[in-house]
Order: C-alpha cells, then sequence, then structure tokens
C-alpha cells in the first residue's frame, strides 16, 4: 500500500468511523481501523461487530493494498497533523510509515486478513428516504428508547413502512414518541425492523451533523436544537433484510444488525379519551421545567402541573435537602374544575425540547393516566406525537 493524501482529509474519515470502536473487546483486533487502498478510493472502515461504518475518501494511490492500525494511535496523530500533505507507505510486518514535510511516523498494524468485515445482505429489500427527514425522526425519537439491556425490545427505534407512510416510533415504557410522514414515496407490502439506539445515533452524527445542546441564552433562545443540516434533497438509500440494516449516504455506508425481538404493542398505550386539553408557551415552560428538575427529588424528579382557569402552575420539592419551586405560566384550559398531574421532570423535558413552534398542546384524562404531547400545527405530511407517563401525585 502507498499513497499520498491531504491529512485533513484522511482524518475527517478517521473520525467518521472511529465513534463506533469499542474501547474494550474480547476481540483485539477490533480496537483497529481497516485501511484498504484500490486505485484512488481508499476504504476506511471500523467495527464492534454489531455496527460496521465505512467512508471511502479519494487518494493519489501508487499501490493497492490493505492493513488494520490502531485506532486510536492513529487519530491521534492525525489530529496533530492537520493541514499537512502525507506521504503514506505500508512496509513489512504491517508497519505503516507517514511521511510530511520535516517529519516521519512508524506505526505497526495488524493483517487485515484478521479484521472482521460486513458481509453482503441477501435478498435485501430497500427504500429512499429524503436524508433530512430521516435525521430529523431519528434525532426526535432516540431519546425514548430504553438503555435497559433486560428489556431488548425497546433497544431501538421501531421502523415501520407501508404504502403511503413511513413510521418512526420508540419507547422505553414511561414515555413513548411517534411521527409519521404522510404520502410518503413507497408501494409495496408492510414493512417493519427494529434498529438499535447506537445505529440510529451513528445515522444522525454521520448523516446530518452533530446535534448540540443549545448554548445557556434566554429562555426563548433555549427552547431550539442547533442543528447541522443535510443537504436538501438528498437522499439515504436504505438495504435491510430479517437481520441487517444498510444505509447509504455519499461516501458514508453504514451497516448494522437489527434487533430480532419483537416491538411492544405501542398503539394499546396511547390514550383515545384524553379530553382536557392544555395549551401554553413551549418556551416558558421548558424554562420553568429545568428549574424545577433543580429543585426536585433528584431520584424521581417529580415536577407536577396544577391547571386552574388560564394559570399552569409548576411545582416541585425535596423533603431531604429542604429546597421546592413554584412557578406560573398563562395558559388555556378546556376545563372549568381544578386538574393536577405530576411527571418525571426529565422525562417531561426531553419531550418538549423535540418540538418546533411557540406553542405546545397536552391531552390530559386522569391524573393516573398518560399525557399526549402534540405541536399546535402539525408539518406538512407529518404526524408527530409524544407520550409521558405520569407518576403518582402525593
Amino acid at each position: 500500500m502507498k499513497f499520498s493524501a491531504k491529512s485533513n482529509d484522511l482524518i475527517n474519515a478517521v473520525n467518521k468511523v472511529i465513534g463506533v470502536t469499542p474501547t474494550r473487546s474480547t476481540l483485539p483486533i477490533l480496537g483497529n481501523i481497516y485501511l484498504s487502498l484500490d486505485g484512488n478510493e481508499l476504504t476506511v472502515i471500523a467495527s464492534d461487530l454489531e455496527v460496521y461504518i465505512k467512508v471511502i475518501i479519494n487518494v493519489e494511490g501508487k499501490q493497492n493494498g490493505q492493513v488494520a492500525i490502531p485506532a486510536k494511535k492513529l487519530e491521534t496523530l492525525l489530529q496533530n497533523l492537520l493541514d499537512k500533505d502525507l506521504n503514506i507507505e505500508l512496509q513489512q510486518n504491517f508497519k505503516l510509515n507517514i511521511k510530511a514535510k520535516g517529519g516521519r511516523w512508524s506505526i505497526t498494524g495488524e493483517d487485515p486478513n484478521d479484521f472482521p468485515l460486513s458481509g453482503e445482505i441477501e435478498n435485501p429489500k430497500s427504500i429512499q428516504i429524503e436524508n433530512p427527514l430521516l435525521s430529523k425522526y431519528l434525532s426526535k425519537a432516540v431519546h425514548a428508547a430504553s438503555h435497559d439491556e433486560l428489556r431488548r425490545s425497546m433497544n431501538g427505534i421501531f421502523f415501520e413502512i407501508k404504502s403511503g407512510e413511513f413510521k418512526v416510533v420508540s419507547t422505553d415504557g414511561h414515555r413513548l414518541v411517534k411521527i409519521i410522514k404522510k404520502n410518503f414515496d413507497y408501494e409495496g407490502d408492510k414493512l417493519s425492523m427494529l434498529v438499535p439506539i447506537k445505529t440510529c445515533q451513528m445515522i444522525t452524527r454521520l448523516f446530518k451533523g452533530v446535534v448540540k445542546a443549545p448554548d445557556q441564552k434566554s429562555e426563548a433562545e433555549n427552547t431550539e436544537m442547533e442543528e447541522v443540516s443535510a443537504e436538501p434533497g438528498s437522499s439515504v438509500t436504505i438495504y435491510f433484510s430479517s437481520e441487517f440494516l444498510q444505509c447509504t449516504y455519499n461516501n458514508i455506508t453504514i451497516t448494522s444488525r437489527l434487533i430480532d425481538d419483537t416491538f411492544p404493542n405501542y398503539e394499546s398505550v396511547i390514550p383515545t379519551d384524553n379530553e382536557k386539553k392544555l395549551k401554553t408557551e413551549r418556551g416558558p415552560l421548558i424554562g420553568s421545567v429545568k428549574r424545577s428538575i433543580i429543585m426536585s427529588d433528584q431520584v424521581t424528579n417529580r415536577t407536577s402541573f396544577n391547571v386552574n382557569g388560564n394559570e399552569l402552575k409548576v411545582n416541585s420539592a425535596n423533603n431531604e435537602f429542604g429546597t421546592d419551586s413554584e412557578e406560573t405560566i398563562e395558559c388555556s384550559f378546556t376545563e372549568d374544575e381544578e386538574f393536577e398531574i405530576a411527571f418525571n421532570g426529565k422525562y417531561l423535558l426531553d419531550a418538549l425540547q423535540q418540538f418546533d413552534g411557540n406553542d405546545i398542546l397536552f391531552d390530559f384524562s386522569t391524573p393516573l393516566k398518560a399525557a399526549v404531547l402534540t405541536p399546535t400545527e402539525q408539518a406538512e405530511d407529518e404526524e408527530m406525537m409524544m407520550l409521558v407517563m405520569p407518576v403518582r401525585n402525593i
């Protein structure tokens, strides 16, 4: 293997794949990044055996070859070689020589034949979806998926595709997200798959860009998440079988095992008789809930709503530390009688931060039944709702 490349191109490729490299593994070869040169195309691959990420970049190829190079060592070196022209050559015993003006560095790698590569997906089915939509839906749904390994059927986002409709659903048993894209360009049999959390996070990060938490500014400014938008009109091709999923966008390919389990019957937990309607401004409510969480019990994060007329009171308390809070926000409520319900404040905040627009709608039934959150105006051909289970009001 012998080629020349811009250091920035190489570090960008390494940064895209290294996130899947395990820090500890019973298979040490997975701590490496696989490099393969074919002509002027350099393929960079990393894997944890569940997710495989492949990035292809253009270089000035001189001699084809392959090697597996320690991921962290390569990343750290390249981060300190920005804006340089590199000449890279693989020598005997898998030693990779990297040369730039004024310096030379060598890293000993391993036999590339020992690195596990993903196989071809057999008899795949495929769909295409606009990249901005896919990234948006996954970023809004992933927070509600369960990280409890004992609840494997909830450890991912459920995709359901049928003629004219694309749906994503996630739940951990305490909250739920459902987003439907209507007039979806698909005609065929009903399809479904359960995609692991890590895969969804990788798709969001690599295909759209990192979703960053907002800066600590005013409450109104804090309500929006800062995003790096995908290129308008660009599509992601998704190939999948009963075991694997593969997404391709530009020069990036993500291949992942699917979760082999049955997703819960989520429709049965979505209430259809919530007749109490609350409407309020989202920005001030987010600020109130954030402050309420600070003053709440740190185990339950209990935040309660007390609605009376056009006033919504947000309360919390921590008897152990002697803290409490109460804030009042203007609202509109369809009922004349006072109503009180309590939530895990962090779950509620996670849901509120996923919506766009100034106002938010709550549908309530009783203090012991789930609340449904929806935007005041749905996006075109889209239906988004979030559900948050209450905690017992004591």
